[in-house]
């Protein structure tokens, strides 16, 4: 049987093994010396991609994992590209473990190399048309909408690119008008900017919505209870009234009138 202490340097071992593979596995990634923690049980929750699955495009791909950042409450930059190549499998996981020089610091950036290489290549001028349309989708959360738009203005090619002040100016058309006035008054001075203030107002907005629900829930309860009362007063009345009514007079029969 192993001492305490041989068995704490053994653990202390297979930890720096661990480490390491993790370490290589996710080298292309610039991450911080502190990780913040990954979600619980996330391997049985995030969706995974291949390459090869025909029912699923690298866009889809990428907007499933922008839907489960959102579900999670996922902020950290960290866990989020930790999170993006553990879908990675098969072939795709292959790709990823060869482009150590191409070292990544940001999801955008990313996803970005992950589409360049796993997203069907299309005509540049429908992606450029598809781009010009784009809008914020019924339910579609302000996130959501923001990697989908990131990802068609990445796509474009550079020759037909807008430059990047005139994508400024057509991010807000996608939204609704209270959001497209509220985002062109900030005068955000980049499109990370603008997206951060899309995010907030997004936030305000549901804040102002769950107190408005709430309020609403507090006077429909308030008018019931003072129906219930109003109900039982004229409850009272009538049991008072019924109570105080005098009693029929019984007539002789014997008696006749004039």
């Amino acid at each position: 049987m192993l001492s305490p202490c041989k068995l704490r340097t053994l653990l202390q071992h297979l930890q720096g093994q661990i480490h390491r593979v993790i370490a290589t596995w996710l080298a292309p990634l610039v991450l911080p010396q502190v990780l913040d923690d990954m979600p619980s049980d996330y391997q049985s929750k995030i969706p995974f991609f291949d390459g090869t699955q025909n029912r699923i495009t690298a866009q889809q791909h990428v907007d499933k994992m922008a839907d489960f950042y959102e579900l999670h409450e996922i902020d950290e930059e960290n866990v989020g590209m930790r999170l993006f190549v553990q879908t990675f499998a098969g072939e795709v996981k292959k790709w990823f473990r060869g482009f150590m020089v191409a070292r990544t610091a940001t999801l955008a950036k990313l996803q970005r190399q992950f589409l360049n290489q796993w997203e069907v290549k299309r005509n540049p001028l429908q992606i450029l048309a598809e781009y010009e349309q784009i809008k914020r989708n019924a339910g579609e959360s302000v996130q959501g909408y923001c990697v989908r738009f990131n990802a068609f203005y990445n796509e474009i090619p550079d020759h037909l690119k807008p430059p990047v002040g005139l994508a400024m100016m057509k991010f807000p058309d996608g939204f609704d008008a209270d959001m497209t006035y509220q985002l062109r008054e900030r005068e955000p001075v980049t499109m990370e900017d603008m997206q951060k203030i899309a995010l907030s107002i997004e936030e305000n907005l549901l804040s102002k919505r769950a107190r408005a629900k709430a309020e609403k829930k507090t006077i429909v309860k308030k008018e019931s209870s003072s129906m219930d009362q109003l109900l039982k007063k004229v409850e009272q009345m009538l049991e008072r009234v019924k109570l105080e009514k005098p009693e029929p007079q019984v007539r002789n029969p014997n008696f006749h009138g004039q």
